[in-house]
């Protein structure tokens, strides 16, 4: 009885060659400090759509920032003591560069029928 092999259109290892990497969002500090936030497509799926869902509902709450950054960049951040208006604009534009290099979550609201 043969047995048959079922045809391999493409590996893993394949794959991960293929695939583009974007550099993760990086911001300097004054006094020539930076922070990295997480690349997020080097995490696992279920941390990465968390990570951004947090990003998404951010806002102007510090706690998605210290959930990823490291310690030492949350340190950094807060000792950089950002006005409200920049920490603001900051989270807008890491929102942005996720949503550019993920997309978005989409609406969640949509009708069902």
């Amino acid at each position: 009885m043969a047995v048959d092999k079922p045809n391999i259109n493409l590996t893993l290892a394949e794959l991960e060659a293929e695939i583009g990497k974007p550099e993760p969002f990086v911001l300097a500090l004054r006094g020539g400090k930076r922070i990295t936030f997480p690349d997020v497509f080097d995490l696992p799926v279920e941390e990465a759509m968390t990570f951004i869902k947090d990003m998404e509902s951010a806002g102007n709450d510090l706690k998605a920032l210290e959930r990823w950054l490291s310690v030492d960049d949350f340190a950094k951040y807060k000792e950089a003591k950002l006005s409200l208006r920049t920490h603001s604009a900051l989270v807008e534009r890491v929102q942005n560069y996720y949503e550019q290099t993920v997309g978005n979550s989409g609406e969640d609201s949509a009708s069902a029928s």
